[in-house]
């Protein structure tokens, strides 16, 4: 049972960027660039639908928005911890968090 956890896909996704055993490539323009910001727009889009229907409530859509941001800033520390990484991919994702933040 333990080794059915360990295999898991979404613990293999998650220490292989954790740890550093995927390309710095792959962890900055896939990862983050191009997989999280689409799902952050495809969520933003979706909470703009809903104010648009009129949704009450300032404080449920912000808790909305915010939903992501585990996953923001797990794809942040991954780039930070990658052996590899470089100062201008870190203040990449620092600049993409905070427009993921501002959208």
């Amino acid at each position: 049972m333990a080794d059915a956890f360990s295999a898991s896909p979404v613990l293999v996704f998650v220490r292989s960027r954790w740890h550093g055993d995927i390309s710095l490539h792959r962890l900055f323009w896939w990862d983050t660039l191009a997989v999280a910001t689409l799902i952050n727009a495809v969520v933003a889009m979706f909470l703009m639908m809903l104010l648009a229907k009129g949704m009450a409530g300032g404080s449920a859509w912000f808790l909305l928005h915010l939903i992501l941001l585990p996953y923001n800033l797990f794809l942040v520390i991954a780039v930070w911890r990658h052996e590899q990484s470089q100062d201008i991919l870190r203040l990449a994702t620092m600049g993409w968090l905070a427009l993921t933040l501002i959208t």
